[in-house]
């Protein structure tokens, strides 16, 4: 990972996102590993990432980071991210969402291991995060998507202008 990335502004996510890579994931040539790591996100929300970015100009740019699709604004702060088949987290605080794109709660999941890394998704969206549904099905199909992508947009901006201070 770039220094670039490996910012005060980044640790929190980057901590959350964070993987192990196995030695043998580095030379793997499975559509199931992303520059060295497992695919941790549904295809079809990576899909539904670069769709939201693109519907926001493509002013971010899509990366995978610990085999996770991100959007990374120019000067390398993460402003959004997915990982599993439903996450997908934008740096707005709450009260800079929409209401009816905030993503529904989740029943408490069994594992310890995924119980933890809820824990860790809450305290980061406790703050400067939010958890957007990335399919926003209580609004039309095109109208969600284009306020995903304000979101982002809105991320993108907040993120560069913080940046410049």
């Amino acid at each position: 990972m770039s220094d670039h990335l490996r910012s005060a502004a980044n640790e929190g996510v980057l901590n959350y996102l964070y993987v192990e890579q196995l030695p043998q994931w580095r030379e793997s040539k499975s559509p199931w590993v992303v520059e060295g790591y497992t695919l941790a996100t549904h295809p079809d929300l990576c899909e539904r990432v670069e769709e939201i970015n693109a519907a926001a100009g493509g002013h971010a740019t899509f990366r995978y980071l610990y085999g996770r699709p991100a959007l990374l604004a120019e000067n390398g702060v993460i402003v959004a991210f997915a990982t599993g088949t439903h996450i997908f987290c934008v740096r707005l605080r709450l009260d800079e969402c929409d209401p009816d794109l905030l993503a529904r709660p989740d029943v408490l999941p069994i594992g310890a291991y995924l119980r933890r890394k809820r824990g860790e998704l809450e305290a980061l969206t406790a703050h400067e995060w939010t958890r957007l549904d990335p399919y926003a099905v209580d609004v039309p199909r095109a109208e969600g998507l284009d306020r995903l992508a304000a979101h982002v947009a809105r991320a993108v901006a907040t993120a560069m202008t913080h940046s410049s201070e």
